[in-house]
């Protein structure tokens, strides 16, 4: 099951409280208060967002963290691999500049390109969500998924139970 960790869905929940005050900033108090999110794991998430570029900080007592930009210029993708690191489906699914030895079983996969196009395929849905649409309750209904299947991941029914 792709599942993101505790530190991403966390760090999901602060980009989109910094977006729902943007372009203002706000302090790690505040939005851990705000997204009930515990102060010392959200100032380890701001530091490394601040690192990866996707948000800003300023001291003082105006100071605080802000977007770097605009929400709508943010994507779910780029947000994950922030956190995570570039997401892959298999280690076949390697990006450019790994130095992962890559799958023993490469040379000779029957599948290794059918998993590399739904790789793909996975990164161009998860780049097509903004992190405005996350924020703010826009997301569009993905793929024509039924009222049922969605209700399935609300209510966290597993997965065999929505087939």
């Amino acid at each position: 099951m792709l599942t993101l960790t505790r530190k991403a869905d966390y760090a999901l929940v602060a980009m989109a409280e910094l977006a729902r005050r943007f372009p203002g900033r706000a302090s790690a108090r505040e939005v851990a208060d705000v997204a009930h999110v515990p102060l010392p794991m959200l100032h380890n998430i701001l530091n490394q967002l601040l690192h990866e570029g996707l948000v800003t900080s300023a001291m003082g007592s105006t100071g605080g963290y802000s977007l770097a930009r605009a929400p709508e210029q943010i994507s779910l993708a780029e947000m994950i691999d922030a956190m995570e690191g570039r997401f892959r489906l298999a280690v076949c699914c390697s990006t450019d500049g790994d130095n992962d030895p890559g799958c023993e079983l490469e040379p000779d996969c029957r599948i290794k390109d059918s998993v590399r196009k739904v790789h793909a395929g996975l990164r161009h849905f998860m780049s097509g969500f903004s992190l405005a649409q996350i924020a703010f309750d826009d997301v569009p209904v993905p793929l024509g998924l039924s009222d049922r299947l969605l209700n399935c991941c609300e209510t966290e029914i597993q997965d065999d139970q929505c087939n």
